[in-house]
């Protein structure tokens, strides 16, 4: 499904980058085409400028100079002296240049007309476009030059194909289509990449939810499979009432474990979708210390521990907290240091006063065996077992899962750390 999907994102991804890559390209493209063109009108219009100068100058010019600005130009010069056609050897075939001439002089007859040819003091000039023989687009210019006072002048046109502007746009189309191809296969391999990144996350959250969900159902299998078995026989008519009343502290015992690993999950649960809240109100942290320790005492000698309360001396501020909800929080890390660690060991509970620098702190120590390195990382997942092992019901590996969210809500980091001597501390930082 995952790869279904980074597959499905990567292709909307590289298809919207590369329809805002073809924009970019396309207009792009045709402001180069207009500058090109702008240029080639410029280059036109400055050879043709030039031209009528020389021709204004000289008194005779020759044919080979007449073929060398046509080769230099890239176009067509045609000439009339006082209305009559100058002839001479050009660069394209006579048959295709007379046709192309007599259709330019009709178009010029329009813009300079016949009446002021010979009466015309000053030069004047036009630009315009025919379409030729050969259905080619051409560019023209056309001036007249007078020649002296007794009303002579020289007509003087330059014609230019047009066709290689669009074999220019044609060839820069292709350019930037090639462009463009390249661009998107290289956007494609980066959305795709990029898919896989944005969706790890993801696809890590599902896979943790899958392993949430088997162990959740493996945890609430074994309960039920006790209960059942114990209902199972409980229905014996020949069962002797100790046996009954032992099958009877089975099922309830099994039923209180089922009931705490369902809070346990209803709490995450919450958590994880937003809707756990707390009610932060001033909190005295010595004395909810003072009441947790009365709670634990007892707990602790039963289980042949020696547990400790350390307090400031000075008075401690209040803090902002949820009173049930941390006391919630100590009791697990109480528990865990209770019930993880060999008789005779001695559990702390211990209070740190921030100071001007430092932030409050409520830690529990022991002295047991420690958590390894490798295990500190993985002790605040859902479930985990330091020891695969381990088979002991009364530890479904939720609780550190549960303290972690309850400081969360409290704004606070929970930490642990190697205790001095051997045995591990887990501190509960609160913000300044």
């Amino acid at each position: 499904m995952m790869r279904a999907l980074r597959r499905r994102l990567a292709l909307v991804m590289t298809a919207l980058t590369a329809l805002v890559l073809a924009g970019a390209l396309a207009v792009t493209w045709q402001f180069s085409q207009q500058q090109y063109t702008a240029s080639a009108e410029a280059l036109f219009a400055q050879n043709f400028t030039a031209l009528c100068d020389r021709l204004a100058e000289a008194a005779t010019v020759s044919d080979a100079w007449l073929a060398e600005q046509e080769r230099a130009s890239g176009c067509l010069l045609f000439l009339q002296d006082n209305g009559a056609a100058l002839h001479y050897p050009g660069t394209s075939a006579a048959q295709n240049r007379a046709a192309l001439e007599t259709q330019l002089w009709q178009a010029a007859a329009g813009q300079l007309p016949p009446e002021t040819l010979g009466s015309a003091a000053v030069r004047q000039s036009v630009t315009f476009a025919i379409d030729g023989p050969d259905h080619a687009p051409y560019r023209c210019a056309a001036a007249l030059l007078p020649r002296g006072a007794h009303g002579d002048y020289l007509l003087v046109a330059l014609a230019q194909d047009t066709r290689f502007l669009s074999r220019h746009g044609l060839a820069t189309a292709l350019q930037y289509a090639a462009l463009w191809l390249a661009g998107t296969a290289v956007l494609l391999c980066l959305c795709f990449w990029l898919a896989g990144r944005a969706l790890a996350p993801t696809e890590q959250a599902l896979r943790r939810q899958k392993e949430f969900i088997a162990a959740a159902s493996h945890e609430l299998r074994s309960p039920l499979a006790v209960i059942k078995a114990s209902l199972q026989a409980l229905a014996e008519q020949d069962l002797p009432a100790a046996r009954q009343a032992q099958f009877v502290r089975s099922s309830q015992a099994e039923a209180d474990r089922m009931a705490r690993l369902t809070d346990d999950l209803l709490l995450l649960a919450s958590g994880d979708a937003g809707r756990l809240s707390v009610q932060l109100r001033p909190v005295a942290p010595d004395t909810l210390c003072i009441v947790l320790y009365d709670q634990f005492y007892p707990l602790a000698r039963q289980s042949g521990h020696t547990l400790a309360l350390e307090l400031p001396e000075h008075p401690v501020p209040a803090i902002q907290a949820d009173a049930e909800r941390l006391k919630q929080l100590l009791a697990v890390l109480l528990h865990n240091a209770l019930e993880h660690t060999p008789p005779g060991t001695a559990v702390t509970l211990r209070l740190c006063a921030g100071g001007a620098k430092a932030p409050l702190s409520i830690a529990v120590a022991d002295n047991g065996p420690g958590i390894a390195d490798a295990d500190k990382a993985k002790i605040f997942e859902r479930f985990y077992r330091a020891d695969p092992s381990r088979t002991d019901k009364q530890h479904c590996g939720l609780g550190l899962a549960v303290a972690q969210e309850l400081a969360r809500l409290h704004g606070a980091a929970l930490r642990v750390s190697d205790t001095p001597g051997g045995g591990a501390t887990f501190t509960v930082q609160f913000p300044r």
